[in-house]
């Protein structure tokens, strides 16, 4: 930690915008994407995606991915889809609507993860504090009830009863038991003289 605190930070250059900006372009274009296929897929044509076959290299986001998106924000449900095209596409209003929902819904969640990050590795995250996992692996259950003999030698130790259950005594009892109990090691004049009180009463 005192190093860290001694160490000049790494200054914010531009490869780290770039990087955030490239990710949330992505997210928009998949974004894209998802919308027209819940729409389809409202509308009972099933789920539709961007042809994988198309181009020369197949993959689902290929060729007609990316050239699929102008047809896409214009309101196509059919565009890029392979042929041939299922009966009972959405229209442009349930697209655009589709479109609306999907982006704010991946946007917000990008930015929550985002914000998460940041606190969890950024530059001015928490130092020298346990996670959760870590404290409740120091003083969760699991550890008390290993550590209970240490923690409470009365009812777990060596010399615990029996049972395990605590000792109970009335008012006065100062009878010794077996182990760390209740006038265990006080002196005879100091038990009668606690007896005398007692009668006295």
């Amino acid at each position: 930690m005192q190093r860290e605190r001694r160490r000049d930070p790494y200054p914010w250059t531009w490869e780290i915008p770039v990087a955030v900006a490239l990710a949330a372009l992505f997210v928009v274009v998949i974004g894209i994407q998802l919308g027209r296929s819940v729409a389809n897929l409202l509308t009972g044509a099933g789920w539709t995606w961007p042809d994988a076959n198309a181009g020369a290299f197949p993959s689902p986001i290929g060729t007609a991915f990316w050239t699929s998106l102008p047809g896409v924000v214009g309101g196509h449900a059919d565009a890029g889809l392979p042929t041939p095209t299922p009966d009972g596409l959405a229209g442009r209003g349930l697209v655009w609507v589709s479109l609306a929902m999907t982006e704010v819904a991946l946007l917000s969640a990008s930015i929550w993860v985002g914000v998460w990050a940041y606190q969890r590795w950024g530059p001015g995250r928490m130092r020298g504090m346990a996670t959760a996992a870590e404290a409740e692996k120091i003083l969760g259950v699991t550890r008390l009830r290993k550590v209970a003999g240490i923690v409470r030698p009365d009812l777990y130790g060596k010399h615990a009863t029996a049972t395990g259950a605590p000792v109970q005594r009335t008012a006065g009892d100062l009878t010794e038991q077996t182990g760390p109990q209740l006038g265990h090691g006080l002196s005879p004049w100091l038990l009668n003289g606690r007896r005398t009180k007692e009668e006295e009463r």
